[in-house]
């Protein structure tokens, strides 16, 4: 068994409540990262790729709406209608430009729904490690140092030894010495 020093009691006490304090604290905290990732998770996997997709419908009805109405302004054969049917061209090429960006966008949103899915899950291994120090070893070398401590207060008790450094600066005589050895047993009657 390796020897100790031990020199104040308190201080122990105090680096236990410390521990259980930092594992509450990371459990907290673990639970906020934990929290963000999936938000970030389903944002990006499903809000983002759903918003284009929508993006990319409304634009194909954008589309087919301009063609029909470019279609009936050319097959009017009035000259004051030709104008509006430049007009009308100019906003079919416009809904295929923005077709394209949507399209383009969603297909982009989708891979980087992947992307960030296995970002996160990459994210979430270590926080399981992290996760498993806040929830059990934490907790367990607190209960580990509360029964060592509990055996330096016995052991401080039975030899009357100061528990805090202001006890033994009050104490001018310092720890009691050893007790006397036991009388000699008597064969006597």
């Amino acid at each position: 068994m390796s020897t100790s020093d031990v020199r104040n009691i308190d201080s122990l006490q105090r680096l236990r409540t410390g521990v259980l304090s930092m594992a509450d604290s990371w459990e907290k905290t673990l639970q906020e990262i934990r929290i963000s990732i999936h938000r970030a998770d389903q944002y990006f996997g499903d809000e983002v790729p759903r918003y284009w997709r929508h993006q990319t419908e409304l634009a194909e009805r954008e589309l087919t709406e301009a063609k029909d109405n470019l279609q009936q302004k050319q097959s009017s054969a009035r000259a004051g209608d030709r104008v509006s049917a430049l007009e009308a061209q100019k906003r079919v090429a416009a809904a295929k430009a923005r077709l394209d960006l949507c399209r383009d966008r969603y297909r982009t949103a989708k891979s980087l729904a992947i992307e960030i899915r296995h970002q996160c899950d990459e994210l979430l291994g270590p926080l399981a490690d992290m996760t498993e120090h806040s929830d059990n070893l934490l907790p367990a070398a607190a209960l580990k140092l509360g029964t060592l401590l509990e055996w330096l207060h016995r052991y401080a008790d039975a030899a009357q030894l100061p528990v805090s450094p202001d006890e033994a600066f009050a104490s001018p005589t310092g720890p009691p010495s050893d007790p006397p050895p036991d009388p000699p047993a008597s064969d006597a009657p």
